[in-house]
């Protein structure tokens, strides 16, 4: 990954290009929509954790312990959902926003090369 100089002349990591799996970019639609409809905060707080966890995944990937060989996964605050993504060809790309207590693994079939 290219080094550049970020704010305040701190040497930071370049950012990653952030690819979102169609399915995953629905699945934090779904989710922020359903949570908006029972609480209009927790909705905005939902979308609010969603972006966080996104820009973590482009600009520190590797503070994100592995699993399934190359998979990782930012967990979103105080809600019960992870962002899962991989690493490759200088990319973030996100395959799920999954609920971290319902079908685990659905999202592999999403994978290709």
């Amino acid at each position: 990954m290219e080094k550049i100089f970020c704010a305040a002349y701190v040497l930071c990591e370049a950012m990653l290009t952030l690819r979102l799996h169609p399915e995953a970019d629905a699945e934090g639609m779904d989710a922020a929509e359903w949570i908006k409809a029972d609480d209009p905060l927790q909705g905005a707080l939902f979308v609010e954790a969603l972006e966080d966890a996104l820009t973590e995944a482009r600009t520190r990937p590797e503070i994100y312990r592995i699993f399934d060989g190359e998979f990782r996964k930012v967990r979103m605050g105080k809600f019960s959902y992870a962002v899962v993504f991989r690493v490759k060809n200088n990319e973030a790309q996100v395959l799920a926003v999954m609920h971290l207590h319902r079908r685990p693994g659905y999202w592999k079939d999403r994978v290709k090369g």
